[in-house]
């Protein structure tokens, strides 16, 4: 727990360890010594001993610890349900799911292979994917502050059909980064972005499959940054050559495309 919601004289449930397999000691807070350190008494096991503990230590206050377990277990459930999918935090979905559910716009959290907003934040985008809002897969679960959280697969799910309701609007989010970075890439001293494109693009592929992007137009704008490329190295080579007034304005042609 934090500092600040630990309260002298309440009970609390505490580990000693953060490991979920660690057991459950009861114990009340007696007072607040310096930083995080605080001076406690056992109540089971132990029941009289007095040390100090760590907030860290201080997992939940007693009256709530069935709850906390509850989502503890529940939380395991689902890590254990995405590591049986082949979660991978480096993988090319995971990338292109953080992109997806950064465009919805509609107050949910994609974070290490759980989605997670508020029950009728996750119904709305469910609908307007084009999915019944009202059914969730058995390893989803409510936590203790209202969020709905919601599996590997399950988010996937929710991020391809998304990509085929409202395709324009992920499209067009991917389209001006990619031609941003792409611009960017080809000046001097902006050589690291080129990494990144190399990172993203695989995942902007796959985003486009989601949404049934068109060949022919992918082939478009592939022919379009060759091109773009071009201009650039012409760019450059005038700008050498001292023909600062052709430079500009080839400058101004590609950067108000």
């Amino acid at each position: 727990m934090l500092k600040s919601e630990i309260k002298p004289g309440a009970e609390y449930a505490l580990r000693e360890k953060r490991a979920a397999e660690t057991p459950v000691q009861h114990v009340r807070i007696i007072e607040h010594m310096r930083g995080n350190r605080w001076k406690a008494e056992w109540i089971e096991p132990n029941p009289g001993l007095i040390h100090f503990v760590e907030s860290a230590h201080v997992i939940t206050p007693w009256r709530e610890l069935k709850a906390f377990l509850k989502e503890e277990a529940a939380a395991q459930r689902l890590r254990s349900h995405n590591e049986q999918q082949g979660y991978d935090q480096d993988s090319v979905i995971e990338t292109a799911l953080h992109e997806v559910f950064e465009n919805v716009g509609d107050d949910v959290r994609y974070y290490r292979g759980v989605l997670s907003g508020s029950p009728q934040a996750i119904a709305r985008v469910k609908t307007r994917a084009r999915m019944d809002p009202e059914r969730n897969t058995e390893t989803a679960y409510v936590d203790r502050a209202g969020i709905l959280n919601l599996p590997l697969d399950e988010a996937l799910e929710i991020a391809q059909r998304f990509c085929a309701a409202e395709p324009a609007g992920v499209l067009a989010d991917i389209e001006a980064t990619e031609r941003k970075w792409s611009l960017e890439a080809t000046r001097p001293g902006e050589e690291h972005v080129v990494k990144l494109l190399n990172e993203y693009r695989a995942s902007w592929a796959l985003i486009r499959q989601w949404t049934g992007y068109d060949p022919a137009i992918a082939e478009r704008e592939a022919r379009i940054r060759r091109l773009e490329n071009l201009v650039w190295d012409a760019v450059y080579a005038l700008q050498r050559a001292k023909l600062d007034t052709e430079a500009a304005r080839l400058r101004r042609a590609i950067e108000t495309r």
